[in-house]
């Protein structure tokens, strides 16, 4: 009977990691990296068996490997962030490459040069110019955390960002505008396409909504750690549509807890009043915007395992202007006695009615009518 309850254990475990390992494959688009180079010793020729590291200066998590017959190396799926690169060989010295940033999908090519010396010599580079992608043809660009946290952000839509790209326009009060959903969020034209003809992703998992091919996951501001946007020339991993590709990527834990707490207020005291309202008349209609939140992460396993989550909340109480309404008076309005509206005391209508259908609706007028043209309508 143990033994019975072991193996449902056994295979209830399994089905659970099968499930969540699976989606994982699926429909997914990458979200990550890869750094690959080339080690050689100072007159060129290429080094074998090289031990180089790749450690997260965040997280510290670290892995490495060693280059082939050839003297290359490649890390794949590798996550964005920033790295130290170490390379080890005997009768070398050791060589570190601090500060490596890498972004979504971004694939770069760091060559190295070793330099002969005893293994507890080190040759630390700190500061060089910025590593270039030279290995795609996709045209994009990469917005970072600062520029999503710095920059003025309205109503806190971080697709606005999308329109600091060249090709990239909103259709909000353009001519596709009457198109249902071009007022939302993500609704931009890549190169002169539709607005429906975006793909977005968000952790590499499809977030597009399958009716108007709009964005359906929106991470707030904070918890975007960068996004990729690609208009031209896609690899083949992408697909489906033609317009752009969106790649979001959101923030990790890091072996320090940290977070933030936010709130943005908006009201009618700088708003203007509406043209049709006179500066002395109608006040302004109600307009109080509430937008809060915060982040927070850290480490549950130093050095293994990182948590991060965020929150954010909107609530907005706006009033609806309309324009002066004039309404019947009391003597006008139907009472018990006067079972419908009297306006027998307003000016006569000077002008010609064009059909008799309001008339004919009041009680008795149709019959009346008729009897006065002797049963004629």
């Amino acid at each position: 009977m143990r033994s019975r309850r072991v193996c449902w254990l056994i295979v209830c475990l399994a089905v659970v990691a099968v499930s969540l390992t699976v989606p994982t494959f699926l429909l997914a688009q990458g979200t990550t990296g890869r750094i690959v180079g080339r080690v050689a010793d100072p007159g060129g020729a290429v080094l074998s068996n090289v031990k180089v590291a790749l450690v997260n200066e965040a997280t510290n998590v670290s892995r490495d490997i060693k280059t082939n017959d050839n003297g290359d190396y490649d890390f794949v799926e590798v996550p964005v962030g920033t790295y130290r690169l170490e390379f080890d060989a005997a009768g070398f010295k050791k060589n570190v490459r601090r500060g490596v940033s890498l972004d979504i999908n971004q694939v770069l090519t760091l060559n190295m040069t070793m330099q002969v010396g005893a293994a507890q010599e080190v040759v630390d580079v700190t500061s060089e110019a910025p590593l270039v992608e030279t290995t795609s043809t996709q045209l994009g660009a990469v917005v970072g955390d600062r520029a999503v946290s710095e920059l003025p952000l309205n109503s806190r839509d971080t697709y606005q960002f999308l329109q600091l790209q060249p090709g990239v326009m909103s259709t909000v009060g353009s001519s596709n505008s009457i198109v249902y959903g071009s007022s939302n969020a993500g609704a931009v034209s890549v190169n002169g396409g539709r607005g429906r003809s975006n793909n977005f992703s968000v952790n590499g998992g499809d977030a597009n909504d399958q009716f108007v091919n709009l964005p359906t996951v929106q991470p707030s501001p904070d918890s975007i750690q960068e996004f990729r946007v690609l208009t031209n020339t896609f690899d083949a991993e992408y697909g489906r549509n033609s317009g752009s590709v969106v790649n979001v990527v959101t923030k990790s834990g890091t072996n320090q807890f940290h977070g933030n707490m936010y709130e943005f207020f908006r009201n009618k005291v700088l708003n203007s009043n509406a043209y049709c309202f006179s500066p002395d008349g109608c006040p302004k209609p109600q307009f109080n915007q509430n937008q809060f939140g915060g982040t927070f992460g850290g480490p549950i396993v130093k050095d293994r395992t990182f948590f991060f989550t965020s929150y954010e909340g909107r609530r907005i109480r706006q009033g609806i202007p309309s324009p002066a309404v004039i309404v019947p008076s009391a003597a006008e309005r139907p009472s018990a006695s006067q079972p419908f509206a009297d306006f027998s005391s307003e000016s006569p209508f000077a002008g010609t009615l064009t059909s008799a259908y309001a008339l004919n609706q009041r009680p008795g007028c149709a019959q009346a009518i008729a009897a006065q043209n002797g049963g004629a309508t």
